[in-house]
């Protein structure tokens, strides 16, 4: 009896102590499960950081980038790709013309086949726009695949390379006059020696008492040949060696009303507009050669006029927001620009205008473009061009202007 009384006695702090060990218990059961759901809270708040980083990296991306289903369905486009095709997702889901981003249709399908049989495809090509243009692009397109590694969608990457494009042209271009230059510099020099002599002789003819008007008249004929021929040998070494480059600071007003005055001279069909900014920023340069640069811009578009149009010449003060050429962005340009209306020029001859040799007139040499590509880059600027067909073209040149009054005082002083 006092054994059960015992047990009686004890009973309840018994109790209480197997429910304060299981109330403990609890709690860090409870206070493990707090834990592990932060903890995943924490791990999905990170992965939804992840994720937005993700998204805003892709939408911020320079290239253009399309992901669309195995069925070839637009499902994004980020803003790039917008930009550059002008389509959204739902615009080019509505086209019903397979391979609408590409030019050549054959290209999408080969881009698909490669995609279906389980490899991703790289390559340039040219795509087309909303508006129909065409411009050169490298393209790569991918699987996507789920946790299972099965191909659920196709991601692809679109990088605009027309200006890659223009400057390998131009390193091919420069190239090729360095190349002709030790050729074409030696002959020109050696030939110029032989016209020289000829000249000479033919001035001694023309003095020999009891000429012929006859024959007098075809020393004279042969005498204006030979000057001609000389003038190319010359043509000949300022495009292939530049000559030498007498810089000085100079305003182009005056230059530019000369040179395109004495190319319009004989063309009194041709109208002629020449606008410069007032304040229009001085340049270091050659003054002959520059000269001779807008004089054959000007007789270009008066032959390509035939004779009759208009000429409208313009320059202002630039600064280039983005580079072009050896002239970095902020740079502080002059813009001098010659347009005319006449027949355009084809787009498989605009590629190859600067080159040297090459031309579609009858007559012609194919060194008036190259020379004034050659004396336009040694002064530092850059030439550039547009034509349409039937519309007219326009060259543009891109001069670097003189330093700052201001600057090169504070220069001098410093120094």
């Amino acid at each position: 009896m006092n054994g059960f009384m015992t047990v009686l006695l004890f009973l309840p702090w018994f109790l209480l102590a197997a429910g304060l060990g299981l109330g403990l218990r609890l709690r860090r059961r409870h206070e493990a499960v707090v834990r592990a759901q932060e903890g995943v809270a924490a791990e999905l708040r990170r992965t939804e950081q992840t994720l937005l980083r993700i998204s805003q990296a892709v939408e911020s991306a320079s290239e253009a980038i399309g992901i669309g289903d195995m069925e070839s369905t637009s499902l994004y486009h980020n803003r790039a790709h917008q930009a550059l095709f002008g389509y959204s997702v739902d615009e080019l889901n509505a086209v019903e013309t397979p391979g609408a981003l590409f030019a050549d249709p054959a290209t999408a399908q080969e881009i698909h086949r490669s995609i279906r049989a389980g490899r991703s495809w790289a390559g340039e090509t040219e795509v087309k726009t909303k508006d129909g243009r065409r411009i050169p692009a490298f393209v790569r397109a991918d699987i996507i695949r789920d946790i299972a590694g099965r191909p659920v969608g196709i991601f692809g990457v679109f990088r605009d390379i027309t200006e890659d494009r223009r400057r390998a042209e131009e390193r091919e271009r420069m190239a090729k006059l360095e190349s002709l230059g030790l050729l074409a510099g030696g002959i020109a020099h050696d030939f110029n020696n032989i016209l020289t002599v000829i000249i000479g002789q033919l001035s001694l003819a023309q003095t020999e008492p009891g000429l012929s008007p006859v024959l007098d008249l075809r020393l004279e004929s042969i005498e204006k040949a030979t000057w001609r021929a000389r003038g190319l040998t010359q043509q000949l070494l300022t495009f292939a060696r530049g000559g030498l480059l007498t810089k000085q600071r100079m305003a182009l007003p005056g230059i530019i009303r000369e040179s395109v005055g004495l190319a319009v001279m004989e063309a009194p069909a041709v109208h002629v507009a020449v606008v410069t900014a007032p304040d229009l920023w001085e340049v270091e340069a050659d003054a002959s050669q520059l000269g001779q640069v807008i004089n054959n811009l000007a007789l270009n578009a008066v032959q390509a006029m035939d004779q009759q149009g208009t000429l409208q010449v313009t320059a202002r003060n630039l600064l280039l927001a983005e580079g072009r050429g050896a002239l970095p962005a902020g740079s502080r340009v002059v813009q001098v620009s010659l347009a005319d209306t006449g027949s355009g020029i084809s787009p498989e001859n605009l590629r190859k205008i600067f080159d040297p040799f090459f031309t579609t007139k009858a007559t012609g040499t194919g060194l008036g473009l190259a020379t004034v590509y050659a004396i336009v880059t040694r002064h530092g600027g850059r030439m550039e061009v547009e034509s349409t067909v039937g519309r007219g073209t326009t060259f543009h040149l891109y001069l670097p202007a003189a330093e700052e009054a201001g600057a090169a005082e504070a220069l001098a002083r410093a120094l």
